[in-house]
């Protein structure tokens, strides 16, 4: 009988998400203006998570929190200790701008300035 290929599952040593870490949450749909949201976690409690957002212009979090009550979360994609944050920057921004609605995008996208002919 061969063995398999694929690696066991481990259980974390440490909770996923913690104090420290940076996280891009996505809400359920209505849950607030915008469905994805980018910050570092700044607690977690029985009611909720609060993130200091991002400022993706200076690339560091701002001096805004924002509380997510565990109710409305539907996902979240995290940056442990393990991986690098300049990668996860790079990606949770895209992942954030996939998330918009299609009319909001289709908005942006009708504002921003066309190359001359």
């Amino acid at each position: 009988m061969k063995k398999s290929a694929t690696k066991p599952a481990t259980k974390p040593t440490e909770p996923t998400l913690k104090p420290g870490r940076w996280a891009a949450v996505v809400l359920k749909s209505g849950a607030a203006p915008l469905r994805c949201y980018v910050g570092q976690i700044q607690a977690i409690d029985t009611q909720g998570v609060r993130l200091t957002l991002i400022d993706w212009i200076l690339g560091s979090a701002t001096n805004w929190d924002f509380f997510v009550p565990h109710a409305s979360l539907e996902s979240v994609f995290v940056c442990t200790d393990q991986h690098d944050l300049t990668q996860f920057g790079d990606v949770a921004g895209k992942w954030q701008e996939a998330m918009k609605p299609k009319q909001e995008k289709a908005q942006a996208a009708a504002a921003e300035p066309k190359p001359s002919d």
